[in-house]
């Protein structure tokens, strides 16, 4: 991305921003003018001005961000400076707060998606359409739009899809969560890891290899493979690893790693988010409820869901005709929303009759509910002596959220070899191959999802894929004299440059989607091999629930109860529901539409 430099004379370069988004008319000095073409217009003898750029990170990214800090610096020597301010992550979202609300804050900085919303709230961001709309580098059609989208914001309406949304920020990176499995461990307890995708099987079946490279018979395999991520056949066992597990096939595969795994103690699975297994049967925590002739709210109101007990509804894979309701269509394997299932389905005709189309049996496949769901996740990380529910206990496969303790703590679990499968994002990845590379054999799998087969193993009814990614981006403050040489290095690193050098680190997916899938992402011949998955599952996870408003008030009441008292077996989910924390979510989340 090297720029053009204009030389013009003073009184013109005042009244030249070529991109039709600054105000006003600043001096000179203080920033670059840009033309139709995106070339730096600059005067001779300004002072070259210096943009202030505050990052965080391990060593591995503090290491990237200097190498394109100073290549950046070397492209525009003499045009502009950036000045690379390496902060601690710890406190960051608050220490930012403060900062931008002074007069001597950054003027690139990160923001991640649990606290954009609210320094877009407070006035702090500079809305970056503009900058977007005349980029070369930053082109939205190339990128993830599950990254893209969680950037937008209506301030107004505290909406992303408001009438008034404007984007906000450029990704700097996605980081979508998989099993992380140690494969070591799956070998010691005779699963066989076999690669095969779906759309791969009938080939297997018929005697091709897998990814490995490997065929059915060197497998050991004289049966048909079905679409499992964990199965049994006899006194064989499997791990496909580009299937997702069923939520019962988790729960078996783990219990076989403990089953051998016994001394020292080896734990089957640990996962800290419940956002997979609600959304995968459509559930959500919270809801949004569209009330536009209230005149107590902008547009609507959030309601709190976490515990919802109404099933969920899927159109089944072969309804060709989709299924219409309450004047929404719904394709083959789309999830009826909250507000059609309750208003359509649940008050008007309490039950869903068979519709016959052609030889369609079934229009819609009945889920679980989001309480279902979350019970099931509760049931993973407790004890097999803690109970859930009446009748109802833990599956005993993971160690208490007490025992692990934080996020170093876990992810040290998985290298050190305490816990066989953890549910972790992208950026662990460099840590994992400092230390497991030479110790373990270790890989990913997708997350799991709802599945139920009929007798002949064949899926029934299914869920969707889901779950969340992390997400951090690049934002300029609004009080900067320097926006337009700031968008200049937020392009460089939001642009193909940027993205493949954090690639080649290995800590992060590039938002455009070509280099995610070349062998500059995917590295096949590093740990992990599967990386594939990665580009799956950034095609639909969203974004957790720290994201939905512009600040967590809303959430760390309850999700203190729930991570401490609930998981850790000293509370049932009875109990949770009854307590205050969880009652008064529901007025608390009203306001943020009231007006």
């Amino acid at each position: 991305m090297k720029r053009i430099v204009k030389v013009f004379l003073p009184l013109l370069l005042c009244c030249i921003f070529a991109f039709g988004f600054l105000a006003g008319c600043k001096p000179p000095q203080e920033d670059v003018g840009l033309d139709d073409e995106g070339n730096i217009i600059i005067r001779p003898g300004s002072k070259v001005p210096t943009v202030v750029f505050w990052g965080y990170g391990d060593q591995v990214e503090l290491d990237v961000f200097t190498k394109l800090t100073d290549q950046f610096n070397k492209l525009h020597k003499d045009q502009i400076k950036v000045n690379y301010i390496q902060k601690a992550s710890t406190g960051y979202g608050e220490a930012m707060r403060v900062t931008l609300g002074g007069n001597s804050g950054p003027d690139v900085l990160y923001v991640g998606d649990a606290d954009f919303k609210a320094v877009a709230d407070y006035g702090y961001l500079e809305p970056l359409d503009n900058y977007i709309a005349k980029s070369e580098e930053i082109v939205l059609e190339e990128m993830w739009e599950t990254s893209l989208d969680r950037y937008k914001y209506d301030v107004k309406t505290a909406t992303f899809d408001g009438p008034g949304a404007k984007i906000w920020a450029v990704p700097k990176d996605i980081g979508p969560t998989v099993i992380y499995y140690n494969e070591t461990f799956f070998n010691d307890a005779n699963i066989s890891v076999i690669s095969v995708g779906a759309q791969d099987l009938t080939a297997f079946n018929a005697g091709q290899s897998d990814s490995r490279g490997k065929t059915k018979a060197q497998y050991g395999i004289d049966f048909e493979v079905k679409e499992k991520g964990y199965f049994v056949n006899g006194s064989k066992r499997f791990f496909n690893n580009q299937i997702p597990m069923s939520w019962d096939e988790t729960v078996a595969c783990a219990n076989r790693i403990q089953e051998v795994k016994v001394s020292p103690k080896v734990y089957g699975f640990y996962t800290e988010w419940w956002f997979n297994y609600g959304w995968t049967v459509g559930g959500d925590c919270v809801e949004y409820i569209p009330a536009p002739a209230d005149p107590a709210y902008n547009g609507g109101y959030y309601d709190f869901t976490l515990m919802d007990s109404t099933k969920n509804y899927i159109v089944a894979d072969n309804a060709l005709s989709g299924f219409t309701i309450n004047g929404n269509k719904y394709e083959p394997g789309e999830i009826i929303s909250y507000q059609d299932k309750l208003v359509s389905l649940t008050a008007a005709s309490k039950t869903i009759s068979p519709q016959i189309l052609g030889a369609v049996e079934t229009v819609l496949n009945e889920l679980p509910s989001q309480r279902e769901a979350f019970v099931e996740f509760i049931r993973i990380g407790q004890l097999s002596n803690k109970q859930v529910e009446p009748g109802v206990y833990g599956y005993g496969i993971t160690p208490s959220p007490t025992s692990i303790g934080g996020d170093a703590a876990k992810t040290r679990a998985f290298s050190q070899g305490s816990v066989a499968m953890l549910v972790d994002g992208r950026w662990n990845v460099p840590n994992f191959r400092n230390e497991m590379d030479g110790k373990y054999e270790w890989d990913v799998a997708p997350l799991p999802i709802y599945k139920e087969y009929d007798a002949n193993g064949n899926i029934k009814v299914h869920g969707r894929k889901a779950g969340h990614s992390g997400s951090v981006a690049l934002v300029i403050n609004s009080r900067s004299s320097l926006k337009n040489a700031s968008w200049l290095f937020l392009e460089y690193i939001g642009g193909r440059t940027g993205q493949t050098e954090q690639a080649k680190s290995g800590f992060a997916i590039p938002s455009q989607k070509d280099i995610a899938d070349s062998e500059v992402f995917l590295q096949p011949d590093k740990n992990p091999k599967n990386a594939g998955i990665f580009i799956d599952a950034a095609r639909h996870q969203t974004p957790g629930d720290w994201w939905y408003l512009r600040d967590k008030q809303w959430i760390d009441p309850w999700a203190g109860k729930l991570n401490g008292s609930v998981r850790n077996g000293n509370m049932t989910l009875t109990e949770f529901e009854n307590c205050v924390e969880f009652k008064n979510t529901f007025e608390m989340l009203k306001g943020y539409t009231k007006k």
